[in-house]
């Protein structure tokens, strides 16, 4: 890949001093919206790229800003940053001025590889008009364990061609959004129920079996041209018993590089998160990836610590590695050749991507809210009350108390980043097409539950909520028991809507409506599918 701009790329970097040789190997991040903050780290480490955050811009003025500031900080002779954002749907940047689509699993329920392809294409060129150049996305991960809590809904679903056709689908429409395009996280990180944010889980399986299912994604999107591929902190005690992928030989190079054939960049997850940070020393944990097969280093959640000296320990790594070189545990050919790939890469991609161009909101919400409806599903309705008639008795409960939304904006920045609830577009939208409705929340229904009794012809709407984050749980157990009270008063006459995957377990008898999303425009969606298209349309 990139094999026409080597000799270029070579010859750049031999001007280089070690210090701005090693820095390009590392993607940071920094707190708030002052490019000032990374100055240090681009001027005298000619850093190879920030990871940047909702913490760094709310909206595309912000991000142009801060993009426009942090490349007037570049030397000439310097190619320009990769900046990377988790623009993927279920996650998301600049919040809500950005169209962030219903996310993978929505996506993957719609089952359109062309709608999937037009939601990338709708990523890549609103990110390109905030100034930044690679979506940190797809997620390749399948969803062979359904609880997991950091996955979820960032995966495209559970059967792994479908999640495949999807994966190619995401790259080859990013591509045509003009940005570069990341798969992660390789091997694949829907096998396990464990968060990497917080230790290392295991999978236990062999290469053969990763070939044969967990690698298909990962197979099609390096078919598809994906320039990127960012590995997971999990453990294959199988093809390497002592270190997670990130810091596996036997996995980047042997699994990756020659199994698959993928000749592009291989970027970290954070080394920041508990998996390595818990369990390895910062320089050993760096150096091990590097002679693993990493090309490019990300510490992005470094700043999430909010501790004062995070720039100060982000130069101290620089020049540990900088040591490691002249000391010969980072043997200088090997730093050379990551770095003929690195620049070479730049030299393709980045150096004359267009950024900064307007883009047409309104088709890119049109895209959105089509992909959002498309993937909505009926899977339950034994009373046959959907979609709703006119004249029908509709109680829809909020079953998440208020107390459990505390960290639906992650104050890492990073996440859904949506401070309003999927409950409250769904009840507002419903609330304008359907006139004899009546809603409460879930102290209001769990008041009504101890006096209620059901009415023939009434139907209750039970929204559930769920939002993948980042080192921690959205809170779902008051939101369960509170569907099982319902499921018991109600019967058939109670139906869950589900503004989150379809995975979970429901009582028995009652009925199911799933927009596979706890995105604003998958609450609107499931609120369309619940009435009749007579009500719609009036």
């Amino acid at each position: 890949m990139f094999e026409a701009f080597r000799q270029q790329a070579a010859a750049q970097i031999a001007g280089w001093s070690l210090q701005e040789k090693v820095g390009q190997l590392f993607i940071l991040a920094f707190p708030g919206k002052d490019a000032e903050a990374a100055r240090p780290l681009i001027e005298r480490y000619n850093l190879g790229g920030c990871y940047l955050s909702q913490d760094n811009a709310d909206t595309f003025a912000e991000a142009r800003t801060l993009t426009r500031a942090m490349d007037a900080m570049r030397g000439a002779d310097f190619p320009p940053l990769l900046l990377g954002v988790d623009q993927e749907g279920a996650w998301s940047v600049l919040s809500p001025e950005s169209t962030t689509g219903p996310g993978n699993l929505a996506l993957g329920s719609a089952d359109n590889p062309q709608l999937t392809a037009a939601m990338y294409r709708v990523f890549g060129n609103e990110m390109r008009s905030a100034g930044f150049n690679c979506v940190l996305g797809p997620c390749a991960d399948i969803n062979f364990q359904t609880e997991s809590p950091i996955i979820d809904t960032r995966a495209f679903g559970e059967l792994p061609t479908r999640v495949a056709s999807q994966a190619s689908a995401a790259v080859h429409g990013a591509h045509d959004g003009g940005i570069v395009a990341c798969a992660k996280h390789f091997p694949g990180h829907g096998a396990t129920s464990g968060d990497t944010h917080r230790d290392i889980p295991t999978v236990d399986k062999s290469g053969a079996q990763l070939l044969e299912n967990d690698l298909l994604p990962f197979q099609a999107a390096i078919r598809a041209g994906v320039e990127l591929i960012m590995t997971s902190h999990i453990r294959y005690p199988q093809i390497d018993p002592q270190h997670p992928a990130t810091l596996s030989a036997p996995i980047l190079q042997g699994l990756l590089r020659e199994q698959l054939g993928f000749t592009g960049l291989v970027i970290s997850d954070s080394m920041n998160m508990g998996a390595i940070r818990r369990n390895y020393a910062p320089v050993e944990a760096t150096l091990l990836a590097f002679r693993a097969g990493i090309d490019l280093i990300m510490l992005s959640e470094e700043h999430y610590d909010h501790q004062s000296d995070y720039l100060d320990r982000q130069l101290a790594m620089v020049e540990a590695v900088v040591e490691a070189v002249r000391d010969g545990r980072f043997p200088e050919a090997d730093l050379n050749a990551k770095l003929v790939r690195i620049v070479a890469f730049k030299l393709a991609r980045l150096g004359k991507m267009p950024l900064y161009q307007d883009f047409d909101l309104s088709a890119h919400q049109r895209i959105e809210q089509q992909a959002a409806e498309t993937a909505v599903r009926l899977l339950a309705d034994p009373g046959r009350h959907l979609p709703l008639h006119a004249g029908t008795d509709t109680i829809v409960i909020q079953t998440t108390p208020q107390r459990d939304y505390h960290n639906l904006v992650n104050a890492r920045g990073i996440g859904p980043n949506q401070a309003t609830p999927a409950f409250n577009y769904f009840a507002q939208t419903l609330a304008a097409l359907h006139q004899r409705l009546t809603v409460l929340d879930h102290d209001l229904a769990r008041t009504f539950l101890k006096t209620a009794i059901p009415q023939p012809g009434q139907v209750v709407l039970a929204v559930t909520e769920n939002y993948p984050l980042p080192g921690e749980d959205f809170a779902q157990q008051a939101s369960a028991a509170l569907v099982e009270q319902l499921a018991a008063r109600f019967g058939a006459q109670l139906i869950v809507i589900s503004l989150r995957n379809g995975y979970q377990p429901l009582p028995e008898g009652i009925g199911q409506l799933c927009a596979y999303s706890s995105r604003p425009c998958s609450a609107v969606a499931a609120a369309h599918a619940c009435v009749a298209s007579s009500q719609a349309s009036t």
